[in-house]
């Protein structure tokens, strides 16, 4: 009668031992699936930041071209002689112009 009572104890123990490794287990694969849910939000939220930088950076860059053909425009010998005009300017004459010298 002894060894009965030992063993149902025996069984007692050993299924608080299993279901403490079921928990531990059940605990564990939530916590991985929360980490795995917020890894998969951090790598959504990097690529829109990435995606919205890599649009302004090409906006930038086609601005940038734009205002570098207007500074060619701008620049240009037609433009230049147009806008001296409108300005009553005109081409200097020999003894006109004056050279500094490079120190």
């Amino acid at each position: 009668m002894n060894r009965n009572l030992s063993a149902g104890r025996q069984l007692q123990g050993g299924s608080k031992g299993w279901l403490l490794m079921l928990a531990l287990g059940l605990l564990s694969c939530m916590v991985m699936g929360l980490v795995l849910v917020w890894s998969n939000i951090e790598r959504m939220d990097t690529t829109y930041f990435i995606n919205m930088h890599q649009n302004t950076l090409r906006e930038r860059q086609s601005l940038k071209a734009k205002l570098e053909v207007e500074r060619e425009r701008l620049l240009s010998p037609y433009e230049l002689r147009r806008k001296a005009r409108d300005f009553g300017m005109r081409e200097p004459k020999p003894g006109q112009i004056r050279r500094m010298g490079q120190e």
